[in-house]
């Protein structure tokens, strides 16, 4: 395998020793798309997927630097709201903060050190305590002993500080050269840290790692955290996991599993060349989540062909699929939610065999077939169709946007909208009349 990198116990703190402060419907769900789409494009803090308990923690942990006494505030606080934005505090929240310093100081501090025991929250944490350190002038005393007793309770090793403050320093002056020996040498003291966690504190660090083929084998976990080029295929064996998290993957083949799980989230994935009809081939596999992600099949294949279990797929994007379906569900049931299809010229779903299929606020746009432009159903499960919108869907005979091949009982389609889809006179073929409402625009 060809692997190439390009950097492009519980301790109280005495630490407030400044003086405490003192305590002074369809259109609808078609917004809802676009703005989370919006959403997911923009960079979030990688802890903002936590609780709302958690992230007020962990916030009441960083603004023990930033509020802790009344120098840094005046030149902190400004800074501190901004964060606890990102971190989605209220401003309530945020006005709480300040009086549980002043008045439940060591009880709260306690709960904050109980929330970030995990070490990928601490390096988090401590890389978050740097950005304020940096920011500071006349408290950076202060702020020094804050950063330094914090990492005495997180236990770190000198290597784990040493490469913090490298890290961090390198950040601040956008040294990526520096920044990238810093962590090569972290990886290979037998360290490992997210890479999105890096490239949120430095947006400028960029790492590529480039494989050949990968085998995931039974027992492993294979992680693709940072921009990855693969020129192969990825093989997913039983008992063996794939995990996209926040990675950018560029791929010139397929991931194909024989009972191994596959598992993306905040993925963006580029298919660059493909042999095989689709981008995923998923056999024996129990279940398949896809979250908060975007893939491009680039006009190569289809994206995915899932024989066996279960499918969630919800908050992404799939585009340019070609020669096959988007999606070919064969397994027990699966769940599709607030997604978009766009560009899919052999239709966007086909679920076959007994398939239970629900698919709710989702978005199929330019998709066509010859039967059902955007969705062909042959299940003899139940399938329901739910507040979806439909664009410029065109089958060239029956279902310009849905397609049942069987009358039964069990196909819902309702409060669907249809929008320049072609036949305009069978946008919906084989539903019943109780089962289905239709929205024309």
């Amino acid at each position: 395998m060809r692997y190439t990198k390009n950097y492009i116990g519980k301790t109280y703190m005495n630490i407030r020793g400044g003086g405490c402060m003192e305590t002074g419907v369809n259109s609808d769900i078609l917004g809802y798309l676009k703005k989370r789409q919006s959403e997911l494009e923009k960079v979030s803090h990688p802890m903002v997927r936590y609780d709302d308990s958690f992230r007020y923690l962990y916030a009441f942990g960083l603004g023990v630097m930033a509020l802790g006494n009344m120098k840094a505030m005046k030149e902190l606080q400004e800074y501190f709201e901004s964060l606890s934005v990102r971190l989605c505090i209220s401003e309530k929240g945020r006005e709480q903060i300040i009086t549980d310093i002043n008045n439940y100081f060591d009880f709260r501090l306690t709960e904050c050190i109980e929330k970030v025991r995990e070490k990928e929250i601490q390096y988090c944490f401590v890389l978050d305590l740097y950005k304020i350190y940096q920011l500071s002038l006349w408290s950076q005393d202060y702020c020094e002993k804050v950063l330094d007793y914090y990492q005495q309770i997180f236990r770190f090793s000198d290597i784990e500080r040493n490469f913090f403050g490298t890290f961090s320093e390198s950040a601040q002056k956008k040294d990526t050269e520096k920044a990238g020996k810093a962590y090569e040498l972290f990886r290979k003291k037998g360290y490992e840290i997210r890479y999105s966690v890096l490239s949120y504190f430095f947006p400028e660090f960029v790492l590529e790692e480039n494989y050949d083929n990968i085998t995931v084998k039974a027992g492993k976990t294979f992680i693709i955290d940072k921009p990855t080029k693969v020129t192969g295929d990825i093989i997913v064996e039983r008992g063996g996991s794939l995990l996209v998290l926040g990675g950018i993957l560029k791929i010139y083949g397929s991931i194909i599993t024989d009972g191994g799980r596959v598992r993306l989230y905040n993925a963006r994935v580029r298919v660059m060349d493909n042999k095989n009809d689709y981008f995923m081939k998923l056999s024996k596999t129990a279940i398949v989540q896809i979250t908060y992600s975007f893939i491009d099949c680039g006009g190569k294949c289809g994206c995915i062909n899932q024989t066996t279990g279960r499918f969630i797929l919800s908050d992404t994007a799939i585009s340019n699929t070609s020669g096959e379906r988007a999606v070919e569900f064969l397994g027990r049931s699966a769940v599709i939610t607030r997604c978009r299809f766009v560009n899919c010229n052999a239709g966007a779903l086909a679920l076959m065999k007994n398939s239970r299929v629900n698919i709710e606020n989702t978005e199929f746009i330019n998709c066509m077939s010859e039967y059902g432009g955007s969705l062909y159903s042959e299940s003899i499960g139940n399938v329901k169709v739910e507040s979806c919108t439909f664009e410029n869907s065109k089958a060239k005979y029956l279902g310009s946007a849905i397609y049942f091949k069987y009358s039964k009982f069990g196909q819902f389609v309702t409060n669907c909208i249809y929008k320049e889809c072609l036949p305009e006179e069978s946008s919906v073929f084989n539903v019943y009349d109780d089962d289905f409402e239709m929205q024309r625009l």
